[in-house]
């Protein structure tokens, strides 16, 4: 292992696409600090010059990786979005690309494991989870402005049950062994979507 003292940001970056594959892989609890440093193929010494500790990795984990990580995949795809169907073929794609170790999988994993016993964490993973609802009021926000999203609707409402019903997605299907689960997923998720869409005519 090399301590790479002199690349002090490309050190702390190793660390994190280290812990990035670890706690993605194997969740919060069973990820050690040693494992991690054998990854990053650094010392001890160099990880906890830039992290403490691995709560304080972790936090920067999730504000910095699974944060951008919800930015592409589920905030930045709607920002210039103008109708429900790009809602709708955005969610086709997560859930035909949903892996164990992607940001939103990663983000439902860490808050199930953690979030309720460890306030540093649950406020990192807050951020996120507000981050990615704050995305998804300001799009059905600008579509009921617009006209094609119902006008009678609470965006901040839809958006919490947007959000807990993808994350409850992920869980199962770690979970289950139905092939379907996923296609039976997305054909009530997009039933439920078209209750959003504003009447024509």
């Amino acid at each position: 292992m090399t301590q790479r003292k002199k690349q002090p940001a490309q050190t702390r970056q190793a660390i994190l696409d280290a812990a990035d594959a670890d706690f993605s892989l194997h969740g919060y609890c069973a990820t050690g600090i040693g494992g991690i440093v054998i990854r990053a193929e650094l010392t001890k010494g160099a990880l906890f010059h830039h992290f403490p500790d691995k709560r304080a990795l972790a936090v920067a984990w999730v504000g910095e990786r699974l944060g951008a990580g919800i930015d592409r995949d589920w905030i930045a795809p709607l920002e210039g979005a103008a109708s429900l169907d790009a809602l709708r073929d955005l969610c086709r794609l997560r859930c035909k690309e949903l892996r164990a170790d992607d940001a939103t999988s990663a983000l439902v994993a860490v808050a199930a494991e953690t979030a309720a016993g460890d306030e540093p964490l649950a406020e990192a993973l807050e951020a996120v989870f507000s981050a990615w609802r704050g995305g998804l009021a300001g799009f059905f926000e600008r579509g009921k402005a617009a006209g094609w999203i119902y006008p009678a609707i609470n965006p901040e409402a839809e958006a919490v049950m947007f959000v807990s019903a993808f994350a409850g997605f992920t869980v199962s299907v770690k979970t289950s062994r139905n092939p379907q689960a996923r296609q039976l997923f997305l054909t009530a998720f997009e039933g439920y979507l078209e209750t959003l869409r504003a009447q024509q005519g």
